[in-house]
C-alpha cells in the first residue's frame, strides 16, 4: 500500500481554498447585517436629554441601514434598567443602548448591580457632549449663583436639588465647593425633573443643557452658571462656574451608542459608519445644535479610550464622596 507523502508547501496549497471560503463565507454574513428591525434601548422616559439625542439620530440612521431602528424606552434604577437589558441581551447585532454619562456614574458609585458597563457593554459611537447649566424656578429670588448659595444657607431645611443618580459629580462639587448641604431629590430623566423645578418644589438642578434649555428660553427657569472652560451660544449671558466663583466644574455630558459584549466587531464598526454619517448631516448639527449638544461623534477606538477616561474620573469621584452604595435588589 503506498503512502501519500504531503509537504507542508502542499498542505498550504490545500488549505488556501478552504480558508478563503470561509472569510467569503464571514464576509457573506456580516455584509447582510441589518436584516431586521434594530432595537435601540432608552433607559429614561422619554422627553429627557437621553431620548432626545435618540429620536434625532434614529430617522436618518434607519434610512442608511435600510431597516426601521425602533426607540425602546426602558426607564428607571437610575438607567440601569435599560443597561441591564441591553447587557444581556443576544449579540447579534439588533439590540443597542443609548447611554452616557450615568454608565460610568452608576459603576462608580453602586456595588450589587447585575451587569458591568466596562466588561458587559462595548463602546461603539460617542453621538455628542454638552456642559451642564445651574438652573432654578424663575420664581425663585435669586440670580446668581451667589445668591443661590446664600439663600441655601439661610434655609439649610428647606433646600434641595434635583439629581439623576445619586453620583451626580458636578452636583457635588458644586456643593462641596460652595458649603451647602442641600438635600438630593432623585429622578429617573431630566425630564421627570423639570415640573419639580419650574414649580419650585426643587430648589435647583446641575443638569445637562438640552433639557433645560426649552424651559429656561420660555421663562420657567432661570439660568445662573454653567459647567465647562467657555461661555455657551445659546446662554451668552449666563458665565461659567468659574465666572461666578466656583471652581472644577469644567465637565461636560456626553451621550453615545453602545452593544452588547460579544457583538461582532464588523457590525459594530458598520453601525459606527452608519453613525458617523449621521452625525456629519446639517440637518442633524442643527437638531443638536438647538439643544446645545455639540454633535462629536467617536468612532469605536476612540470613544473606547474616552470611556476608559471617564470611568477613572467618576471612579476617583467616588472614592472622594465615599459613594459607593448597596443597589437595592
Amino acid at each position: 500500500m503506498n503512502r501519500m507523502n504531503f509537504s507542508p508547501a502542499s498542505i498550504r496549497r490545500c488549505l488556501r481554498p478552504v480558508a478563503a471560503m470561509l472569510v467569503l463565507t464571514s464576509a457573506a454574513a456580516h455584509a447582510e447585517w441589518p436584516d431586521k428591525p434594530i432595537h435601540l434601548v432608552v433607559p429614561y422616559a422619554a422627553g429627557g436629554g437621553v431620548d432626545n439625542i435618540a429620536r434625532i439620530v434614529t430617522p436618518p440612521l434607519a434610512k442608511l441601514l435600510g431597516q426601521p431602528v425602533i426607540i425602546d424606552n426602558r426607564p428607571g434604577a437610575n438607567a440601569n434598567i435599560g443597561s441591564e437589558f441591553v447587557a444581556k441581551a443576544p449579540a447579534d447585532g439588533y439590540t443597542f443602548l443609548v447611554g452616557a454619562t450615568f454608565l460610568a456614574a452608576n459603576r462608580a458609585s453602586m456595588t450589587g448591580l447585575a451587569y458591568d458597563s466596562v466588561r458587559d457593554l462595548t463602546p461603539v459611537a460617542r453621538l455628542g457632549r454638552s456642559p451642564s447649566v445651574l438652573v432654578v424656578s424663575a420664581s425663585l429670588p435669586v440670580r446668581t449663583v451667589k445668591e443661590l448659595v446664600d439663600y441655601a444657607k439661610a434655609h439649610p431645611t428647606e433646600v434641595s436639588y434635583a439629581s439623576v443618580g445619586a453620583a451626580s459629580p458636578n452636583a457635588l462639587i458644586f456643593n462641596r465647593n460652595t458649603g451647602i448641604q442641600p438635600v438630593p431629590v432623585l429622578y429617573k430623566g431630566g425630564g421627570q425633573a423639570m415640573p419639580d423645578l419650574i414649580s419650585g418644589r426643587v430648589t435647583y438642578m446641575l443638569g445637562v443643557v438640552s433639557e433645560a434649555l426649552p424651559n429656561v428660553q420660555g421663562g420657567k427657569l432661570r439660568a445662573l452658571a454653567v459647567t465647562g472652560t467657555e461661555r455657551i451660544r445659546h446662554l451668552p449671558n449666563v458665565p461659567t462656574m468659574a465666572e461666578a466663583g466656583v471652581a472644577n466644574l469644567a465637565t461636560a455630558g456626553w451621550w453615545g451608542v453602545f452593544a452588547p459584549a460579544k457583538t461582532p466587531a464588523a457590525i459594530n464598526e458598520k453601525l459606527s459608519a452608519a453613525i458617523e454619517k449621521v452625525m456629519r448631516q446639517p440637518d442633524v448639527i442643527a437638531a443638536m445644535d438647538l439643544l446645545s449638544i455639540d454633535a462629536s461623534y467617536q468612532g469605536v477606538a476612540a470613544f473606547g479610550d474616552f470611556y476608559k477616561s471617564e470611568m477613572t474620573f467618576f471612579d476617583e469621584t467616588s472614592k472622594t464622596f465615599d459613594l459607593k452604595q448597596k443597589v437595592s435588589p
